[in-house]
């Protein structure tokens, strides 16, 4: 996580002209990880805030139409029904409808929160019933409600880093916040995924 932020401070310093491009890639194919890590650098004044929003949530939706679209490809419906596959999919989606209780927009909006099962909700959605109007719709929702999510854990975590490196001018105890942080964060996702796998079973 540190390395992944370190080596986005200095591409963003050297190549300031590309900054937003790095923003709408990491936003639309690097998940929590690089959304976090260039909102930490948003709370160093990388980046304006309400445009660093903005950028993410045009690279986070436009990625969320990509999958829905080659989700209705042959290749992918192949891929989600091949037996190596299916096993572990038909677990996530079946644990994610049960808990949304059916609902298409309770089950985008969590599976953005839970890790790694973003990509494979919106390419089995894509196999359902749901119009891509409506699915448009539900995702910009999805999107907003993740962004207001996961963008203040990097502010905040970065505004963090730089209060406690002022106090006590210690690099390390300003990377043991920004780890416990996180580490926390990422452990709340995987027991929200768990008692969500246990409850469906």
């Amino acid at each position: 996580m540190l390395e992944s932020v370190e080596w986005l401070r200095e591409f963003i310093v050297n190549y300031p002209a590309l900054q937003y491009g790095v923003v709408f890639l990491g936003a639309a194919f690097g998940g929590e990880v690089a959304v976090i890590s260039l909102s930490f650098l948003a709370a160093q004044g990388f980046f304006p805030l309400p445009t660093f929003f903005i950028v993410s949530f045009i690279g986070t939706f436009s990625s969320d139409m990509l999958w829905f679209l080659l989700g209705r490809t042959k290749v992918v419906a192949w891929l989600i029904t091949h037996r190596y596959a299916h096993g572990t999919i038909s677990l996530l989606t079946d644990t994610i409808g049960k808990v949304s209780r059916g609902s298409h927009f309770l089950a985008l909006v969590m599976a953005k929160m839970m890790v790694g099962t973003r990509v494979i909700l919106i390419m089995y959605t894509a196999k359902t019933s749901l119009p891509f109007r409506k699915f448009v719709a539900y995702d910009a929702v999805a999107v907003v409600i993740w962004l207001l999510v996961v963008i203040p854990i990097g502010y905040i975590s970065g505004l963090g880093f730089s209060y406690l490196s002022n106090i006590f001018e210690n690099l390390y105890a300003s990377i043991g916040f920004l780890l416990l942080f996180i580490g926390a964060i990422v452990m709340f996702q995987l027991w929200l995924k768990r008692k969500f796998t246990d409850e469906a079973s």
